[in-house]
């Protein structure tokens, strides 16, 4: 739906659930963020409070809760998710996602929903416009849904379908002419995205959830139709692919690369945004924000001592009206350091910390689990 809905969630709750337009809590202490329950102790329940402190949605507080479990007969753990956030510019979010594996890993299943309020710069479109750093303010009341369901075709190897709905409701604040870059269609202001359309994993990763060796690929194509009760029709492809290699008992190499290619008719708010899904951390989500856009990025993980780590990360992307169109000469770099926390040794999963730096940008990140 890690600047609408799930881009709040993704900040809040988990990077890789979904997009910032895709899905993405207690009070608990944080000395003690995991309970095991049950009579196998066969779940883990990981809950944190997320100090915000994001250039796209403002400074605030977010909730994150996070239940980690195998059913009986289950080949991988399942992940019931859900999250909230407020902000100091009045943005606010909630939202909950499922993660399920049915049949011996035969069919995965994800789905999530949420709805928000979000008060945001819109920067307009294209490199130069980000680059000029001159911006209006919107608010975006937004409402939207994904289902996905893959089945496995071979080893490793899962197709199937995705649907993906968004509704958005976009005030523009302000009260003077505005420039041409940063007039935006009276019939996106108030309108309806509704897609389905393919999509598919590539998955040999030791785990889900802190991966020492292993590749994850993933690639959507959807399309949005007026049959479907979409305001608008273009296609739009999204992929990414990730590395991860053990270098001894305590480091780990992990590296990803991702495009993202949204049709000629797309809505400003469906456009590749660049820093979204943390590609790259370090960025203003929207700030730079075309029909096209690269990413690459590798992340060097260590542990540091028993249950504390510390991550080293750097890359670079584009954003461009078209793949024919990326140069060299408009690439965006960033990079940082993180800290981790092991909250569940049974699952590999981190409490995590990251500070970046973009070109002429900065950005401090809280979040369970790893960036990609």
């Amino acid at each position: 739906m890690r600047t609408s809905l799930l881009c709040g969630l993704a900040i809040a709750v988990v990077p890789w659930a979904a997009h910032a337009q895709d899905i993405d809590t207690s009070t608990a202490s944080l000395s003690r963020p995991v309970q095991e329950v049950g009579r196998k102790k066969d779940a883990t329940f990981v809950a944190m409070p997320i100090p915000l402190a994001n250039p796209a949605i403002g400074n605030g507080l977010g909730v994150a809760a996070l239940a980690i479990y195998k059913p009986a007969g289950s080949a991988r753990p399942w992940t019931s998710g859900v999250g909230g956030l407020y902000t100091d510019t009045k943005s606010w979010a909630v939202a909950a996602f499922q993660k399920a594996y049915l049949g011996g890993d035969k069919y995965r299943v994800t789905a999530g929903v949420g709805t928000g309020v979000f008060n945001v710069d819109f920067y307009g479109i294209g490199s130069a416009a980000g680059s000029k750093g001159r911006s209006i303010s919107l608010e975006q009341k937004s409402i939207g849904g994904l289902a996905e369901v893959l089945l496995r075709v071979e080893d490793h190897v899962h197709v199937g379908l995705r649907y993906r709905y968004i509704d958005m409701d976009t005030t523009v604040d302000t009260l003077g002419i505005l420039p041409p870059e940063l007039q935006l269609p009276p019939i996106e202001l108030e309108s309806k995205v509704s897609q389905l359309g393919l999509a598919g994993e590539f998955d040999s990763r030791d785990s889900e959830y802190n991966p020492r060796q292993g590749l994850y690929a993933n690639a959507q194509w959807l399309y949005a139709s007026d049959a479907l009760g979409s305001d608008f029709e273009y296609g739009r492809l999204t992929g990414a692919i990730n590395g991860y290699h053990e270098l001894d008992e305590k480091s780990v190499l992990a590296w990803r690369g991702s495009i993202c290619r949204s049709g000629s008719n797309a809505p400003f708010y469906d456009l590749c945004n660049y820093g979204q899904n943390n590609d790259l951390r370090g960025y203003s989500s929207g700030q730079y924000r075309d029909h096209a856009m690269f990413a690459v990025q590798a992340e060097y993980r260590r542990n540091i001592y028993k249950r504390f780590g510390a991550v080293g990360f750097a890359g670079v992307g584009e954003v461009a009206p078209e793949f024919g169109k990326l140069n060299t000469k408009d690439l965006l770099p960033a990079a940082g350091v993180g800290l981790r926390y092991e909250a569940s040794r049974k699952y590999r999963v981190n409490l995590s910390i990251d500070y970046a730096v973009g070109d002429g940008t900065s950005a401090l990140y809280f979040y369970i689990g790893e960036a990609f």
